[in-house]
Protein backbone atom coordinates (compact mmCIF):
# COMPACT_ATOMS: atom_id res chain seq x y z
CA UNK A 1 0.00 0.00 0.00
CA UNK A 2 2.98 2.29 1.25
CA UNK A 3 4.78 1.81 -2.41
CA UNK A 4 1.56 2.94 -4.49
CA UNK A 5 0.63 6.10 -2.21
CA UNK A 6 5.00 6.94 -2.93
CA UNK A 7 3.69 6.11 -6.79
CA UNK A 8 0.71 8.60 -6.73
CA UNK A 9 2.74 10.82 -5.20
CA UNK A 10 5.68 10.96 -7.58
CA UNK A 11 2.69 10.96 -10.12
CA UNK A 12 1.14 14.26 -9.05
CA UNK A 13 4.76 15.58 -8.74
CA UNK A 14 5.73 14.65 -12.39
CA UNK A 15 2.78 15.99 -13.86
CA UNK A 16 3.03 19.67 -12.41
CA UNK A 17 6.88 19.39 -14.00
CA UNK A 18 5.13 18.65 -17.86
CA UNK A 19 2.73 21.16 -17.13
CA UNK A 20 5.26 23.93 -17.07
CA UNK A 21 6.86 22.31 -19.79
CA UNK A 22 3.81 22.61 -21.66
CA UNK A 23 3.73 25.78 -21.36
CA UNK A 24 6.96 26.72 -22.88
CA UNK A 25 7.02 23.89 -25.67
CA UNK A 26 3.35 25.54 -27.44
CA UNK A 27 2.81 25.66 -30.88
CA UNK A 28 2.72 29.08 -32.22
CA UNK A 29 5.80 31.17 -31.52
CA UNK A 30 4.84 33.99 -28.85
CA UNK A 31 7.84 36.24 -29.73
CA UNK A 32 6.89 36.49 -33.43
CA UNK A 33 5.98 40.20 -35.24
CA UNK A 34 4.47 39.75 -37.86
CA UNK A 35 5.63 41.95 -40.96
CA UNK A 36 3.23 43.74 -43.75
CA UNK A 37 4.51 40.96 -46.49
CA UNK A 38 3.21 38.23 -44.13
CA UNK A 39 -0.60 39.93 -44.02
CA UNK A 40 -3.35 39.09 -45.76
CA UNK A 41 -3.75 41.94 -48.79
CA UNK A 42 -7.37 43.41 -48.17
CA UNK A 43 -8.88 45.22 -51.20
CA UNK A 44 -9.94 49.11 -50.92
CA UNK A 45 -13.25 49.89 -51.49
CA UNK A 46 -13.16 52.57 -54.75
CA UNK A 47 -15.31 54.41 -56.16
CA UNK A 48 -15.98 54.62 -60.35
CA UNK A 49 -14.02 57.33 -61.56
CA UNK A 50 -15.68 59.94 -64.08
CA UNK A 51 -16.67 59.01 -67.41
CA UNK A 52 -13.73 59.85 -70.03
CA UNK A 53 -14.54 63.75 -72.08
CA UNK A 54 -13.16 64.60 -74.74
CA UNK A 55 -10.17 65.95 -72.76
CA UNK A 56 -8.20 62.32 -72.31
CA UNK A 57 -5.23 61.47 -72.89
CA UNK A 58 -5.08 58.47 -74.38
CA UNK A 59 -2.00 56.51 -76.17
CA UNK A 60 -1.69 53.81 -78.28
CA UNK A 61 -0.32 50.21 -76.92
CA UNK A 62 1.06 48.69 -78.93
CA UNK A 63 0.99 44.66 -78.64
CA UNK A 64 2.53 42.96 -81.40
CA UNK A 65 2.79 42.54 -85.33
CA UNK A 66 -0.29 40.68 -85.89
CA UNK A 67 -3.01 41.55 -82.87
CA UNK A 68 -6.31 43.34 -84.36
CA UNK A 69 -7.82 46.60 -82.54
CA UNK A 70 -6.28 49.77 -80.84
CA UNK A 71 -6.22 48.93 -77.42
CA UNK A 72 -5.78 52.86 -75.91
CA UNK A 73 -4.61 54.09 -72.32
CA UNK A 74 -6.47 56.70 -70.84
CA UNK A 75 -2.68 58.10 -69.52
CA UNK A 76 -4.79 60.61 -66.69
CA UNK A 77 -6.57 57.90 -65.29
CA UNK A 78 -3.77 56.33 -63.92
CA UNK A 79 -3.30 55.89 -60.48
CA UNK A 80 -1.98 53.85 -57.58
CA UNK A 81 -4.28 53.20 -54.66
CA UNK A 82 -3.38 52.58 -50.97
CA UNK A 83 -3.47 48.65 -51.37
CA UNK A 84 -1.13 48.64 -54.50
CA UNK A 85 -3.36 48.45 -56.91
CA UNK A 86 -3.11 50.30 -60.49
CA UNK A 87 -6.47 51.66 -61.65
CA UNK A 88 -6.62 52.78 -65.01
CA UNK A 89 -9.10 53.29 -67.81
CA UNK A 90 -8.70 51.17 -70.79
CA UNK A 91 -10.09 51.40 -74.29
CA UNK A 92 -9.83 48.05 -76.47
CA UNK A 93 -11.08 49.24 -79.36
CA UNK A 94 -12.14 47.11 -82.36
CA UNK A 95 -10.64 47.54 -86.02
CA UNK A 96 -14.32 49.10 -87.07
CA UNK A 97 -13.49 51.73 -84.52
CA UNK A 98 -16.14 50.85 -81.89
CA UNK A 99 -15.28 51.68 -78.42
CA UNK A 100 -14.78 48.96 -75.92
CA UNK A 101 -14.04 51.10 -72.87
CA UNK A 102 -13.63 49.67 -68.83
CA UNK A 103 -11.76 51.11 -65.73
CA UNK A 104 -10.22 48.46 -64.39
CA UNK A 105 -6.99 47.61 -61.82
CA UNK A 106 -4.16 45.44 -61.45
CA UNK A 107 -2.36 43.67 -58.44
CA UNK A 108 0.64 43.12 -59.50
CA UNK A 109 1.86 40.34 -56.90
CA UNK A 110 -0.76 38.19 -57.50
CA UNK A 111 -0.82 38.69 -61.25
CA UNK A 112 -4.52 39.88 -61.21
CA UNK A 113 -7.04 42.11 -62.98
CA UNK A 114 -10.32 42.61 -61.70
CA UNK A 115 -13.36 45.03 -64.12
CA UNK A 116 -14.96 47.67 -62.27
CA UNK A 117 -17.20 49.14 -64.69
CA UNK A 118 -17.38 48.84 -68.52
CA UNK A 119 -18.28 52.28 -70.43
CA UNK A 120 -21.36 53.04 -72.30
CA UNK A 121 -20.71 55.45 -74.96
CA UNK A 122 -24.25 56.35 -75.64
CA UNK A 123 -25.18 57.70 -72.15
CA UNK A 124 -21.51 58.45 -70.94
CA UNK A 125 -21.77 56.07 -67.74
CA UNK A 126 -20.38 53.29 -66.13
CA UNK A 127 -22.11 50.23 -66.03
CA UNK A 128 -20.60 47.84 -63.50
CA UNK A 129 -20.55 44.29 -63.85
CA UNK A 130 -22.41 41.46 -62.36
CA UNK A 131 -19.45 39.31 -61.43
CA UNK A 132 -16.35 41.35 -60.63
CA UNK A 133 -13.64 38.93 -59.20
CA UNK A 134 -10.00 39.04 -59.59
CA UNK A 135 -8.82 37.04 -62.74
CA UNK A 136 -5.91 35.80 -63.02
CA UNK A 137 -3.69 37.35 -66.15
CA UNK A 138 -1.64 34.15 -66.64
CA UNK A 139 2.01 33.99 -68.00
CA UNK A 140 3.89 37.13 -68.82
CA UNK A 141 3.37 36.64 -72.94
CA UNK A 142 0.23 35.03 -72.75
CA UNK A 143 -1.78 35.06 -76.11
CA UNK A 144 -4.83 35.42 -74.88
CA UNK A 145 -5.08 38.46 -73.44
CA UNK A 146 -2.25 40.36 -74.52
CA UNK A 147 -3.44 43.66 -73.69
CA UNK A 148 -3.13 42.95 -70.05
CA UNK A 149 -0.01 40.93 -70.64
CA UNK A 150 1.90 44.48 -71.71
CA UNK A 151 0.00 46.31 -68.78
CA UNK A 152 1.79 43.90 -66.47
CA UNK A 153 5.09 44.27 -67.94
CA UNK A 154 4.99 48.02 -68.15
CA UNK A 155 2.88 48.55 -64.59
CA UNK A 156 4.84 45.31 -61.95
CA UNK A 157 8.06 44.21 -63.63
CA UNK A 158 10.72 46.05 -61.87
CA UNK A 159 8.33 46.86 -59.36
CA UNK A 160 5.51 49.73 -58.91
CA UNK A 161 6.78 53.08 -59.98
CA UNK A 162 7.56 55.28 -57.79
CA UNK A 163 5.96 58.71 -59.57
CA UNK A 164 3.95 59.90 -62.09
CA UNK A 165 7.13 60.72 -64.17
CA UNK A 166 8.59 57.18 -63.91
CA UNK A 167 5.40 55.71 -64.84
CA UNK A 168 5.01 58.15 -68.51
CA UNK A 169 8.26 56.73 -69.02
CA UNK A 170 7.79 53.00 -68.41
CA UNK A 171 4.49 54.01 -70.89
CA UNK A 172 6.47 55.26 -73.67
CA UNK A 173 9.06 52.57 -73.87
CA UNK A 174 7.36 49.19 -72.40
CA UNK A 175 3.75 49.62 -74.21
CA UNK A 176 3.97 51.94 -76.76
CA UNK A 177 6.09 51.31 -80.15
Amino acid sequence: MRRIGWLLVALCASSGVYAKRSDVYTEYNKFYVESEKDKAWEEVAVSLPAYPDADAQWRDLYISNTYKGKPKLMVNSIYINTDKTVHYILNQQSDQGFNNISTEAMYCPNRTVKIYGYGDDVNKRWIQPKKSDWRLIGTTFNQLDGVRSVLYQTFCVDGLPRDQKELLERIKTRAMR
